[in-house]
């Protein structure tokens, strides 16, 4: 029996795995389906703000600088922006990919942080914790006040939510934003008559986003740059902080 040629088996062959690779990136989708953040994979999830506004969404490349990458390590971010500016509460939900041979590190608790603890949204056990932040350097300070009308800065308290997924190459973030209250200068010696405000201000933070699984139908998806975000002040004090795979070694 005469064997086929290399030609004959291998181009159709060829040709299915391109089809496939065509069909398994055409399906894979991020971006904005209404005012709802959503991806189909990595993880599949949905994830909106229902109570304010979309102030601005999209995609952005930071650099994490921290890294022995020249110039930083590239991350891949999709993101999406809730609010109405000024001095109103801030929403954010990103999501944030590292490049192959990386992934984010487990610790995902920011520095100076208080109420630190395991939030679950669609069943998923988020870190959570809460601090304060100067906007002045922050990649989300165009998007609200950031100065005081006298010149000082105007500092906000931030609930932060994170999540590792898809072997901690991606990453979830939650954040939700409202001004200080002047009377409040330290998070760890509250004044008197606001002892309950941590709490308080936690409830609000974990009843702004809604949390589910990405839609079966994508029909309408939308792609885009943010507006408005300094994408150069993003770095390890939204995103954290990521490592090399270390090679194996088999000695």
């Amino acid at each position: 029996m005469k064997k086929p040629s290399f030609a004959k088996v291998f181009v159709p062959v060829a040709i299915v795995i391109l089809l496939c690779l065509a069909g398994c990136k055409g399906a894979l989708e991020r971006g904005m389906l209404g005012n709802v953040y959503i991806s189909n994979a990595r993880p599949s999830i949905s994830i909106d703000v229902p109570n304010l506004p979309l102030l601005t969404a999209g995609e952005g490349m930071p650099n994490l600088i921290w890294t022995d990458v020249l110039g930083g390590l590239p991350i891949q971010v999709w993101l999406a922006v809730y609010g109405t500016g000024g001095l109103a509460p801030l929403a954010i939900a990103a999501q944030a990919e590292v490049p192959g041979g990386w992934h984010w590190d487990a610790d995902l608790y920011q520095t100076f942080s208080v109420d630190k603890g395991i939030e679950t949204f669609n069943g998923e056990g988020y870190q959570a914790c809460t601090f304060v932040i100067n906007p002045a350097r922050d990649p989300f300070g165009k998007l609200a006040t950031a100065v005081q009308p006298d010149g000082t800065p105007q500092l906000w308290i931030v609930r932060y939510y994170a999540a590792r997924f898809n072997f901690n190459d991606d990453k979830i973030i939650l954040e939700y934003r409202e001004p200080l209250p002047p009377a409040i200068t330290d998070l760890n010696a509250l004044p008197l008559g606001h002892a309950n405000y941590l709490q308080e201000f936690a409830q609000r933070a974990r009843a702004a986003f809604v949390v589910k699984n990405g839609p079966a139908n994508l029909n309408g998806v939308r792609k885009g740059f943010a507006q408005g975000v300094a994408w150069q002040n993003m770095g390890q004090n939204f995103l954290g902080t990521a490592s090399r795979y270390e090679p194996l070694r088999f000695d």
